[in-house]
């Protein structure tokens, strides 16, 4: 796992000399093992990279690396897992002349003899990648399947800069940044930034399962689909088993497979354990392949209503892992508020950033590599959404369209903030401590039943403001991601996974991992996100995944083989954290002071943004995550000015964005 950074410029324009080493510097947390450039001053590249090695330590694994023609020159940030094999490959068909054992330099081998395309479609890995091809004069990018690793392009007066994060594009000499509306505007309602977008319209991610090819530093990035979740769904659909108990195997071999190939490293490996069930089956796997107790590690916190360390506890014990545990209180929720513009590097408000921090920086304590469960809500139908989509479904089939609406509106009234009474009830039968999950649950069930359209009804469950700040920069976005998705012929449930491939997934999910991760130095892997492992699960129809009614039926399967039930058959809990406790007591002063700074610097919100404080102060409304939003991007906002501030534009530093 590494930083990468690039700038292609025209040979006849001027470069800062020690631009490409201020970005790298911005990097040196995702590779604190090395920090090397290489430069073609005849053709205006650079490119610089900082190293966290994973495989091959040696120095025949350092980057830039060139390939054994000369023609192919390389920066890359991930994982290739089955590089042995691709090496197998081609030791079969051309001799090559290996000068060390890493995936980089086998993927820069099978480049020069496949083909830059090819090779890419053998590979099975996490990747952000750079490479100059010195014969056809043209910088060649690629980015990983799912997104998991990231790739930010930016134009900047004729030159074109690459990074793996925000910040680095940031840091070269003089950049302006112009400020981007429509992000903004989804970032309050989402609580991210979803790609292609980020706050610059200068600047933007290359989409996940994309390459591009440019010869002009000055051209407009034009990427192009090499592996889409949409086309690799029909394709699985058309060729689907038809023995359903084949599928169910073939699907846990290859979860098997893979994890043992995401375990294979130079260095020590553990797994986050959550408790739940994504993480608890990823761990009884790794488990199960090793020889000596894996390394566990989980997040605890002080307050009982979001506390689920219990439950990793007893599960660790019960597969047998060397278990790590780690409570978090507001102190220190207040301690890591101040560095979560720094960390993220771009606006980010997704809550349980916090607890994906403090479990990464517990976690290197004791190794460099760590599994996830991120992926497997996505991949195996496990979001509440998604069974309230099959629900509807079935209502529809007996209740009268007109008299949905009614009933939304009296789901709505019981889990409106302080019904105590009705939300305490469900959260006794449902085994909860607390009353959040079943309000907002309702909240959720509510929409699904009034929402006629797919599309609408998808976009509505996933923002964050309570459409305060409007519909349709929501809407038109994800019109425009789900394409053709609705001549699919999908189920609601499907049709609503897809879609979280396509946004949530790179967007926040993938996102929060990777930069909470990489600020520590720790390297994740995401066994779920393997892209055969998707198209099987796609073979199978939704009712083997939705079986009873419940979310994720085929992991739940596999983990029962493996540990008593009892141990994950639970209420689904996610990786929450207590965020309105904190908004309404330790944090609300600073939440006040940001809010406050927000609305001033973008008066076109002022007025829907103090109508949520309003709402939130007094309890009526399920505001926290909006909130939270608003003070996460104005703390950004002030961090970046604070970070820059020695450089001004007139000094060579970066412009920071205003509306």
């Amino acid at each position: 796992m590494c930083g990468i950074a690039a700038i292609f410029a025209d040979p006849r324009t001027h470069v800062p000399p020690d631009a490409l080493e201020r970005m790298t510097g911005r990097l040196k947390h995702r590779g604190p093992d090395n920090q090397s450039s290489m430069r073609i001053a005849e053709a205006g590249i650079q490119f610089g990279h900082t190293r966290l090695a994973i495989n091959d330590l040696s120095p025949a694994g350092a980057q830039p690396m060139t390939s054994a023609c000369g023609r192919f020159m390389i920066v890359m940030n991930g994982e290739i897992y089955n590089f042995r094999d691709i090496r197998r490959q081609l030791d079969d068909v051309v001799p090559v002349a290996w000068r060390g054992h890493s995936d980089t330099e086998v993927l820069l081998e099978g480049v020069a003899h496949w083909g830059f395309r090819a090779c890419l479609d053998r590979c099975e890995g996490m990747f952000a990648l750079a490479i100059w091809d010195r014969k056809e004069r043209k910088l060649l990018l690629a980015r990983d399947r799912f997104g998991e690793k990231p790739l930010y392009v930016a134009h900047h007066r004729g030159t074109l800069l690459l990074a793996s994060e925000l910040g680095a594009i940031m840091a070269y000499p003089g950049f302006e940044g112009e400020p981007d509306e429509t992000a903004h505007a989804l970032f309050l309602a989402l609580s991210y930034i979803p790609d292609p977008l980020t706050p610059f319209t200068n600047v933007q991610k290359l989409p996940a399962g994309c390459i591009a090819a440019i010869y002009d530093p000055a051209a407009e990035l034009m990427p192009i689909p090499y592996w889409d979740p949409v086309a690799a769904a029909r394709v699985a659909r058309h060729y689907a088993r038809v023995d359903a108990n084949e599928a169910r195997d073939a699907i846990e071999t290859r979860f098997r497979n893979v994890i043992a190939n995401q375990m294979i490293a130079d260095v020590p490996v553990g797994v986050f354990l959550s408790g739940g069930l994504d993480s608890s089956l990823v761990a009884a796997v790794m488990q199960e392949q090793s020889a000596t107790p894996i390394n566990s590690f989980t997040i605890g916190f002080s307050e009982d209503d979001y506390d689920e360390a219990e439950h990793a506890r007893m599960m660790a014990r019960h597969i047998g892992t060397n278990h790590n545990e780690v409570v978090l209180d507001w102190h220190d929720a207040l301690d890591l508020v101040d560095a979560l513009p720094s960390v993220y590097s771009e606006p980010f408000a997704d809550s349980s950033q916090l607890p994906t921090i403090l479990v990464s920086r517990i976690a290197r304590q004791s190794v460099t590599v760590a599994l996830t469960g991120d992926g497997g809500d996505e991949v195996f139908a496990g979001y509440n959404r998604h069974v309230f989509g099959l629900h509807r479904q079935r209502i529809e089939a007996y209740v009268p369209r007109l008299l949905l609406k009614p009933l939304a509106k009296t789901i709505q009234a019981i889990g409106r903030p302080g019904n105590a009474g009705p939300l305490a009830l469900l959260a006794r039968l449902s085994g909860r401590r607390g009353v959040r999950l079943p309000a907002e649950k309702l909240s959720k069930l509510a929409a699904i039943l009034e929402t006629g359209e797919d599309l609408a009804l998808y976009a509505g469950l996933v923002r964050r403001d309570a459409g305060l700040t409007g519909d349709d920069a929501v809407f038109e976005f994800m019109k425009e991601q789900a394409g053709n998705l609705e001549s699919e012929g999908l189920s609601l449930p499907e049709f609503m996974m897809l879609l979280d491939v396509r946004t949530y997934l790179s967007g926040d999910i993938l996102h929060k991992v990777d930069r909470a991760s990489m600020s520590v130095s720790l390297e994740t892997r995401t066994p779920y996100l393997d892209h055969r492992l998707f198209e099987l699960a796609r073979a199978l129809p939704i009712g083997e995944h939705l079986a009873g009614g419940r979310s994720k039926a085929l992991l739940r399967s596999m983990l029962g083989k493996r540990v008593p039930d009892a141990l994950f058959d639970r209420p689904k809990a996610g990786f929450g954290v207590p965020i309105e406790h904190w908004l309404r007591g330790p944090l609300r002063d600073w939440m006040e002071e940001m809010v406050k700074a927000h609305c001033a610097t973008y008066p076109d919100h002022a007025g829907a943004i103090e109508e949520a404080r309003q709402r939130f102060v007094s309890g009526t409304g399920h505001l926290h995550h909006f909130m939270w939003n608003v003070a996460m991007w104005q703390a950004w906002v002030q961090r970046q000015k604070s970070d820059y501030a020695s450089a001004s534009p007139a000094a060579g530093g970066p412009s920071v964005a205003r509306s």
